[in-house]
């Protein structure tokens, strides 16, 4: 959501309409971290559709000064307090009653934890919830198990008290740890001088090794690394800046291991001050991002492993799951690529029947054509996606919603979906109605003969947008008839679509430019 165990149950997505308006539901998910406070604040149809509405942060350093005592210090106590009772407000001034609030590593840890759960009790009126270790890596991977297309992975959380590493095995939390290595507990006990010294260094990465080793090397088994927390999301936050990447969004963006090295070897050459100018750190990570950059590399070393994937998704979207999917047993969507695509929809442009209609017209033609694009799975539910999506910039306007539905397409992010697989979704929604295709500025996140998938499959749901223009499903089926330099597409109708008919034969003109044919549209019996 951030800038960015057995059998699933039925595929929640595809419920009948009556069932699935079920009543929009407002919550609130708070975490009381090690480094900060979060509060994010949600919209939801049970079982159907989320949004985010909001979200606040604060910086705690609950751990601050913890040392081996173990003692929540009283400044400390007292800044987590006043956030608390800050998050408590706004939801009573956005008339949000349904709240769940946790605290992690520096409050389960603490001997006076338990002191702190009173006070905010008493003096911000919040039930905190203590999540063991175990608790906090079960829900980052249900974070992760409902935002990417992955069936087994490593995830691995890194806090500002701890950090977490858990195994996904079939898309359940399979077994996981925590360990005390978090950003803020690893500057207090080993990085103490300003620039870090060479021994300091070699002190913490000797820790780590010790400490992390056995685990890493039981849990690992090749499988694809997914990280997150604010010290990894800051990491990937300052490598985009440094390669210029054109995407502003972090869920689901690759940082190799080359480029991290170089970020670390950075990060430990320069004061706190001076990192402040690093573009892309948040200054209030200034003098904690170095250990939890040497966690994580760490534990790619340990690992063997060449990059990770960044998750913008992670505990608060992990303790909002069983929310949204309070009828299930195991609180899993079906197919996370669908239901990514049939949110993002429902959140601008909630028209089921036209959006559908279009994506079954546009799947015919990709069908019958075969022979003359030559694409495959990959192509086909490209364009199945962009079908459901490719009239969401009316939310905006209805003039040049193609162009709104592209902003809104790239800078939301869609879970389950690579970058490269999001922009040519994109691009498919930027040129559904008219214009030729390019790549607008985006092309280092292309593959070669991306392009000429954007024209061939846009040509299709512009002529399927169009078949549907009067947004009447009155075309039921399509019949394409090959003929030697030509297309003849007979429309099979219930009802009067002479219409749809000539308004799909007047930007017919694509079609015949990207697979070089005359296009004939007649209305068929």
């Amino acid at each position: 959501m951030r800038k960015n165990s057995g059998k699933a149950m039925p595929y929640l997505v595809m419920l009948p309409l009556n069932q699935a308006l079920s009543e929009t539901k407002r919550l609130a998910i708070i975490d009381i971290g090690s480094n900060t406070g979060r509060l994010v604040a949600l919209s939801y149809r049970s079982g159907y559709s989320y949004r985010l509405l909001d979200e606040l942060r604060a910086v705690l350093r609950l751990s601050e000064g913890m040392g081996k005592t173990k003692i929540i210090r009283a400044e400390a106590f007292e800044r987590g307090i006043n956030a608390l009772q800050t998050f408590r407000a706004y939801c009573a001034a956005a008339k949000i009653t349904e709240i769940h609030a946790t605290a992690t590593s520096a409050v389960r840890d603490a001997v006076n934890g338990l002191s702190f759960v009173t006070a905010a009790k008493e003096r911000a009126e919040l039930d905190l919830r203590i999540l063991s270790g175990e608790e906090e890596a079960y829900y980052g991977s249900l974070a992760v198990a409902n935002s990417f297309a992955l069936q087994d992975a490593l995830v691995l959380d890194i806090g500002g008290g701890s950090a977490q590493l858990s195994r996904l095995s079939k898309r359940q939390f399979s077994r996981g740890k925590s360990w005390p290595v978090g950003a803020v507990r690893m500057t207090e006990a080993f990085l103490t001088s300003d620039p870090v010294k060479k021994k300091e260094l070699k002190a913490l990465q000797k820790h780590l090794r010790k400490t992390l080793a056995a685990e890493v090397i039981d849990l690992a088994d090749n499988l694809p690394l997914i990280a997150m927390g604010g010290t990894v999301r800051n990491l990937a936050d300052i490598q985009q800046k440094r390669e210029g990447y054109p995407l502003d969004l972090l869920h689901g963006y690759v940082l190799r291991k080359e480029a991290l090295v170089e970020i670390v070897e950075d990060l430990l050459s320069k004061t706190v001050a001076e990192r402040r100018n690093i573009p892309g750190l948040n200054i209030d990570r200034a003098d904690i991002i170095a250990a939890g950059a040497v966690v994580l590399q760490e534990v790619l070393e340990l690992w063997g492993a060449t990059n990770l994937t960044i998750s913008g998704q992670g505990l608060r979207e992990g303790l909002f799951y069983p929310y949204l999917l309070a009828e299930q047993a195991i609180p899993l969507v079906d197919n996370v690529r669908e239901f990514s695509i049939n949110n993002l929809a429902r959140q601008y442009y909630d028209f089921a029947a036209h959006n559908e209609h279009v994506r079954k017209l546009a799947l015919e033609l990709f069908d019958q054509l075969k022979t003359l694009h030559g694409y495959g799975a990959f192509e086909r539910n490209l364009l199945a996606a962009a079908a459901i999506v490719h009239d969401i910039g009316m939310a905006v306007n209805y003039f040049d919603h193609h162009k709104h539905g592209f902003y809104l397409a790239m800078s939301t992010t869609l879970p389950g979906y690579s970058h490269r697989e999001q922009t040519l979704i994109a691009l498919l929604i930027r040129y559904h109605r008219k214009g030729k295709p390019d790549a607008l500025q985006l092309g280092s996140l292309l593959e070669t003969g991306d392009m000429e998938r954007v024209g061939k499959l846009a040509a299709l749901l512009r002529l399927a947008e169009y078949l549907e223009r009067s947004k009447a499903q009155r075309v039921d089926s399509l019949r394409c008839h090959l003929g030697e330099g030509y297309v003849q597409i007979e429309v099979v109708a219930s009802g009067d679509a002479r219409v749809e008919v000539q308004e799909a034969m007047a930007r017919s003109d694509l079609l015949a430019n990207v697979y070089g044919v005359k296009v004939e549209i007649i209305l068929g019996h």
